[in-house]
C-alpha cells in the first residue's frame, strides 16, 4: 500500500464534516482506499476501499485490533482511469458517502466516541487532484 495523503484534524472529523476527494484512478490495481481513523492511528472508524476490478465498494472498520464485518456495496460508479469525486460526509449516526454527487451508501457508525475520529488517509492506486475538508454542520 503507498500512502498518497495523510492529515490531522486535531478537532475531529466526526460528526458534521465533509471530506472532498477529487482525482482518478491508476492502471495499476484499480482499488484505493480513505480512511478516517482515530487519534492515535491504530482505530479505523471508517474503511472506504472502491474495488473497480471486482466492481464493489468494500466498507468496515478495524477497532480493538480486529476488523468488522464487511459491509459490501455493488454500486460503483467509478471507471478507472476517469476523473471522480467522493464526498464522505459524517452526521451523528453515519458516514454518507457520495461518488460525483450522487448517495452511493451510508455506513453506521460502529466507533462511539466520534470525536477521537481525527486523522484521514488516502492510499494506494490513486491520483489525487485535491481534498477538501469543510465543516458542513449537522441537518
Amino acid at each position: 500500500m503507498v500512502l498518497r495523503f495523510e492529515a490531522t484534524y486535531p478537532k475531529g472529523l466526526c460528526p458534521g464534516w465533509s471530506v472532498i476527494v477529487k482525482g482518478e484512478t491508476g492502471s495499476s490495481t484499480n482499488t484505493f482506499e480513505i480512511n478516517f481513523l482515530d487519534e492515535s492511528g491504530e482505530q479505523i472508524a471508517f474503511h472506504f476501499n472502491p474495488r473497480l476490478a471486482d466492481s464493489v465498494i468494500v466498507c468496515n472498520s478495524f477497532l480493538s485490533n480486529h476488523w468488522g464485518q464487511e459491509e459490501v456495496t455493488e454500486t460503483v460508479p467509478l471507471e478507472a482511469k476517469e476523473p471522480f469525486q467522493v464526498e464522505i460526509y459524517s452526521d451523528q449516526d453515519f458516514f454518507h458517502v457520495f461518488v460525483d454527487e450522487t448517495k452511493v451508501l451510508q455506513y453506521k457508525h460502529r466507533l462511539k466516541y466520534l470525536p477521537t475520529v481525527s486523522r484521514l488517509q488516502i492510499m494506494d492506486d490513486i491520483h489525487i487532484s485535491s481534498v477538501e475538508v469543510t465543516r458542513r454542520g449537522l441537518c
